[in-house]
């Protein structure tokens, strides 16, 4: 697998660098966390768990794929991003939903 940077843009308000970057692989579309782990050593970027990434894009029939991400300076930083990011790139765990207790019914008058 080979990762190129397309594009950074640094966002310090946020603590974060915005990376496009493209991917070329064969065999198997790589995983998330793969991508995850080609960006980190690309970047120079350690842990991963500081990289978020929120799209991948491949093309049907192709051995390549666009990507954008996002490298926090910090894990806590990166922890402030959208929770589904997070939960998608398995960086925090889901929170189950609790159920709500039925509302008892008013009396008809």
């Amino acid at each position: 697998m080979d990762i190129s940077i397309d594009s950074k843009k640094e966002n310090a308000l946020l603590g974060r660098r915005e990376v496009g970057f493209s991917v070329s692989f064969s065999g198997a579309i790589p995983s998330r966390e793969q991508v995850r782990q080609a960006l980190s050593s690309a970047l120079l970027v350690q842990p991963a768990a500081r990289i978020v990434v929120v799209k991948l894009d491949s093309k049907y029939g192709s051995h390549a794929l666009k990507g954008f991400a996002y490298a926090y300076e910090s894990e806590e930083n990166a922890k402030s991003a959208k929770k589904h990011l997070l939960v998608r790139d398995k960086i925090i765990e889901k929170e189950e939903k609790k159920k709500k207790a039925a509302a008892p019914k008013r009396a008809a008058k």
